[in-house]
């Protein structure tokens, strides 16, 4: 089986089990808007990230660094080390958090959070004891166990959540839920990659030690970046706004990330052992054709979230301050075009070694982000999310920059761009004329715009793109006809 003809299988299942446990979970948290508040939501979250961002303090590439160079001979002491690393540092920084996390919750307004870090750090740390299996998997292109422990973390978690809300557990319900699936996943992932290819203990050399330093520290800084550019907006949104808007802006959030999570990024976990295990010379090509098929993928999904936000939000949330989420996910949907431009650059550079590029482009989008927010609020939490928009685009334009100097075309990149853009201004157009149109009939029920919006969106994107992404797309279909089948053709 050749390498693209594996990756595409993989990709392939990460993302169709990705949807289907994403689309449970989704649907579980739309529910939840009928028993918590925004205001519960929005300390739980603060909560939650409190707790992550003590997990992505310890976390120095050791799982990377497990995929690049657990190979060979050195493959135990390799992955022990790492697992060793995950373990004691991630008991240290979430204990801490635990005991001092409280005098942080004040801050940003949201004084109530403090209640839910123990639940939420007892969480993190199952989570990062499923890692290395995890890891293990990846590095052998074994994904269907992370796509099943997906699956079925999401449909345990919104099973728990709505059962502990609705006997009024409050906040409670969500950090319970959170709790049963990290034990689910964690337990489903070791069983598929057993205890010895993980757990098998070698003795600590300092000569390890400082080469896993050496190659993870930036992947490190990158790593809390990248996680602080994805969650440390909503602390400035609570520390400006308050935990109200906290919960509308999480949700809206979360929508608007569904085709970065749980298609891109599934497709770019696969791209990193994918690239590793092609020769140097053929890795800008690959990266020239990964960008276009993502691109072609993810640009429709997310700008027509955008589209069709307002009719969405109305037939789904209820009809209270949760409305306000609408607006927020028209801002935010810009996040899905650009952040997997930003993955596929990443499994890239990470392949090449060059891991300080992405650590100084994570750093500065974090800066961009968060200096947004604080200019930008005083006009409203509408114009501050704008923020959002402006450090992905930012940030991805910089790394396109970066790799195009030593390999990638930067034509066929910037094509590879711009054709599924093209297509998608034409699936805007078709979507705002059948607006005017229906709303020229005097329809109003958004139930009806959202349907008739999407399908057409969706007619007048596919027959674009195989107009003017034509050669992309033959491309696609070749593949996806690969992974279908059980051998390759």
């Amino acid at each position: 089986m050749s390498l693209a003809h594996k990756a595409a299988r993989g990709a392939l299942w990460t993302v169709a089990s990705s949807i289907g446990g994403r689309a449970v979970g989704v649907l579980g948290t739309l529910i939840m808007t009928r028993f918590l508040h925004p205001d519960i939501i929005g300390e739980v979250s603060d909560a939650a990230i409190l707790c992550w961002t003590a997990s992505w303090l310890t976390i120095w590439g050791f799982g990377q660094y497990s995929v690049v160079k657990g190979r060979g001979a050195d493959r135990q002491e390799v992955v022990w080390h790492a697992t060793v690393f995950y373990w004691v540092l991630g008991a240290i920084s979430l204990g801490l958090v635990v005991l001092f996390g409280g005098r942080l919750t004040p801050l940003l307004n949201a004084p109530h959070a403090a209640v839910y870090i123990p639940g939420m750090a007892i969480s993190i740390f199952i989570r990062r004891m499923g890692a290395m299996p995890e890891r293990i998997l990846t590095q052998k292109m074994n994904f269907r166990p992370s796509g099943v422990a997906l699956a079925v973390g999401e449909m345990v978690y919104t099973v728990v959540a709505l059962s502990f809300a609705a006997m009024g557990y409050g906040g409670m319900s969500i950090v319970i839920a959170n709790i049963v699936q990290s034990t689910i996943v964690v337990t489903i992932l070791i069983n598929a990659a057993g205890i010895r290819s993980w757990a098998t203990p070698t003795p600590l050399r300092l000569a390890r030690i400082k080469d896993m330093l050496r190659y993870g520290m930036p992947l490190g800084l990158q790593g809390i970046a990248h996680n602080a550019s994805r969650y440390w907006d909503n602390l400035a949104v609570s520390h400006f706004f308050g935990a109200g808007a906290t919960g509308a802006y999480n949700m809206a959030y979360n929508l608007a990330d569904i085709p970065a999570i749980q298609v891109g990024e599934q497709i770019a976990l696969v791209l990193l052992p994918s690239m590793a295990e092609l020769p140097p010379e053929r890795r800008a090509n690959a990266l020239e054709r990964s960008t276009a098929l993502l691109s072609i993928i993810i640009f429709p999904l997310a700008v027509g979230l955008g589209l069709i936000a307002y009719p969405l939000i109305a037939a789904i949330l209820p009809a209270n301050q949760w409305q306000e989420v609408a607006p927020l996910l028209t801002v935010l949907a810009c996040l899905s075009v650009f952040r997997p431009i930003t993955w596929v650059l990443s499994a890239y550079m990470e392949s090449e070694g060059k891991t300080n590029r992405l650590m100084f482009l994570e750093v500065a989008k974090v800066g961009l982000l968060l200096g947004g927010i604080a200019l930008l609020s005083p006009y409203g939490l509408r114009t501050a999310a704008f923020a959002v928009g402006l450090a992905f685009g930012a940030t991805a334009i910089a790394g396109v920059a970066m790799v195009v100097r030593e390999g990638p075309s930067p034509g066929k990149l910037f094509i590879g761009f711009l054709q599924p853009l093209v297509a998608c201004a034409a699936m805007g157009a078709a979507v705002f004329g059948v607006y005017r149109l229906l709303l020229w009939g005097g329809i109003r029920h958004p139930l009806v715009y959202l349907l008739v919006e999407i399908v057409v969106g969706a007619i007048a994107y596919v027959i674009a793109a195989l107009i003017i992404c034509r050669d992309t797309s033959k491309d696609l279909i070749g593949l996806l006809g690969k992974a279908l089948r059980k051998s390759p053709a």
